[in-house]
């Protein structure tokens, strides 16, 4: 009989626990809600924006912003999770049943990326609903999926380190609602970065990493792929390399129980 490995199960487990209508509402309501609006409303103050040498609708531009910051909000569900468990003993219980941290920590990174993967889905979908124009190939498809997967786990490794080094959850609410604020907005997954921005926050979201995610997708959908699409991808596998490799040591000293 072949036994389900660990960390599948773990993942089934999140799942579950992250299909109530609060959560789905927060990951799929939200930034559906954010394209209807800005996507139908917007389009008729703002006539066209230029991507390389493309002039494209502002509903065509906002939507790979769209499904970036979908991959921030999946990857802050999984911290939470950790942040969740702990507190409520669970990570104690699940460690001393038959599960390894590594079952844990690959249980959190395939939960942020089955729900990033399924809300961008959704999001492409209505996307091409509102746009008709969403189309791409498959070279430009695999470069989407890539980016989706590897966004998702910057921000799931973002958010575990928050919820090793965060001790109350005021503070990790605080800190999450500060994020979504600052990193969304001062970004270009809603608006183009240019010379006419105020300086600092054109220095702001020119190192805002959901700033590369939203560039890459957004190059990919428009079909506009370059050599700077290309740099700002390494950017993105850097990083997070950088920051999954913190989150790992800092998840490794987690005692159970604390």
């Amino acid at each position: 009989m072949i036994r389900t490995p660990a960390f599948i199960r773990l993942t089934v487990r999140n799942l579950f626990v992250n299909t109530d209508p609060g959560t789905l509402v927060f990951l799929l309501g939200l930034p559906a809600l954010y394209l209807l609006i800005l996507g139908t409303m917007f389009v008729s103050l703002i006539s066209g924006v230029s991507i390389g040498t493309s002039n494209i609708s502002y509903t065509l531009f906002v939507a790979p912003g769209i499904i970036a910051i979908q991959t921030f909000t999946a990857g802050n569900i999984g911290g939470g999770m950790l942040w969740s468990d702990r507190r409520w003993g669970m990570f104690e219980q699940l460690m001393t049943g038959p599960f390894r941290r590594t079952d844990y920590l690959l249980g959190i990174m395939f939960l942020g990326v089955i729900l990033s993967l399924g809300g961008s889905l959704i999001m492409i979908a209505l996307s091409y609903y509102v746009t008709g124009t969403f189309i791409m190939t498959i070279s430009n498809t695999g470069l989407v999926l890539l980016t989706i997967i590897l966004a998702t786990i910057l921000f799931s490794s973002i958010f575990l380190i928050l919820s090793v080094l965060v001790r109350t959850m005021q503070a990790y609410q605080t800190i999450t609602i500060f994020l979504f604020f600052v990193l969304d907005f001062a970004s270009t997954a809603f608006y183009p970065v240019d010379s006419r921005t105020p300086l600092p926050l054109r220095v702001f979201s020119d190192i805002n990493p959901l700033s590369f995610v939203s560039n890459v997708l957004r190059s990919a959908v428009v079909g506009n792929v370059t050599s700077g699409t290309i740099f700002y991808l390494e950017v993105i596998i850097a990083l997070t390399f950088i920051f999954f490799f913190i989150a790992v040591i800092l998840y490794r000293r987690i005692k159970p129980g604390t």
